[in-house]
């Protein structure tokens, strides 16, 4: 049986919480770094209450059920949110799910009223690097100090 193509979504919570959960720790593993200093288990021990309306909300991309990647956004101030944990399973690259998550997180942005969004991105994340250039963001000085060498800070007027 072939897995469906996937269709990206708003997340539900509590309905989508465990597999998109699931999902982004899959992501850190991937990354292979101690995201401590950004307090990421706080972060998915408040996992619902972080990422709904209005604090921040995610996108995933939806496969009949599996979830095969993701985008988060998370308010920063009235003007500015931040891109999280755009990642997409190793079963799923080469659909063009990066590229619709980040849209869709961008056209969510905008209908929210953000006038620009941010985002860091090491440099395992090349590949999404250049999604994100090719949407027409550009390298900013860092908004936070990040220990892993190499880290890239981009944003996007809207």
């Amino acid at each position: 049986m072939q897995t469906p193509l996937p269709i990206v979504r708003e997340a539900v919570f509590p309905a989508d919480t465990r597999k998109l959960v699931a999902v982004i720790r899959e992501y850190v593993q991937w990354l292979d770094l101690d995201l401590s200093y950004r307090g990421f288990d706080a972060e998915m021990d408040a996992f619902e209450a972080v990422y709904t309306l209005p604090s921040g909300m995610f996108f995933v991309a939806d496969a009949g059920g599996e979830l095969a990647g993701c985008a988060g956004l998370l308010r920063h101030s009235d003007r500015t949110a931040e891109i999280k944990r755009l990642f997409v399973r190793d079963a799923f690259r080469g659909m063009r799910l990066g590229e619709t998550l980040v849209t869709s997180v961008v056209g969510k942005a905008k209908s929210l009223g953000f006038s620009k969004l941010v985002l860091d991105s090491v440099p395992k994340t090349a590949f999404a690097q250049r999604i994100y250039e090719r949407l027409g963001f550009v390298e900013i000085a860092p908004y936070y100090a990040n220990p892993v060498e190499g880290t890239r800070f981009l944003a996007l007027e809207l």
